[in-house]
């Protein structure tokens, strides 16, 4: 929920560090945001707890390829303030890889009687 509303209050930060590659930036800073939300108020409903970790696994890993243009195109980011240094980059991204394991094995501890995938 935290992300989601990251995302609304402070949208330049984001955009400024959406890979130039990937198309439709401020429509997907907008969307993830609601993603986040809605994931966040599904983790709360055992019906749909299972589909909200997965679901939120899935979005982590589509999160990867910013979290590695932050660090290959670290010197020609327009950064806003405060700007994130590159060895923070570095440091973000084992700790993506953990979230997403994270999220992943909470789906699997969720997984009684929920009804999810």
């Amino acid at each position: 929920m935290a992300g989601g509303i990251a995302h609304v209050a402070k949208p330049d930060f984001f955009l400024a560090y959406y890979p130039n590659y990937l198309p439709f930036p401020e429509p997907a800073v907008w969307v993830t945001a609601w993603l986040e939300w809605l994931l966040a108020i599904l983790i709360w409903q055992p019906r749909f707890r299972r589909m909200a970790w997965l679901s939120i696994t899935v979005l982590m890993v589509c999160y990867l390829p910013v979290h590695l243009y932050v660090i290959t195109d670290h010197g020609h980011i327009v950064h806003p303030e405060p700007a994130v240094p590159l060895w923070l980059a570095w440091v973000r991204l084992p700790v993506q890889f953990g979230f997403i394991a994270w999220a992943f094995g909470m789906r699997r501890i969720n997984s009684g009687n929920d009804g999810g995938l």
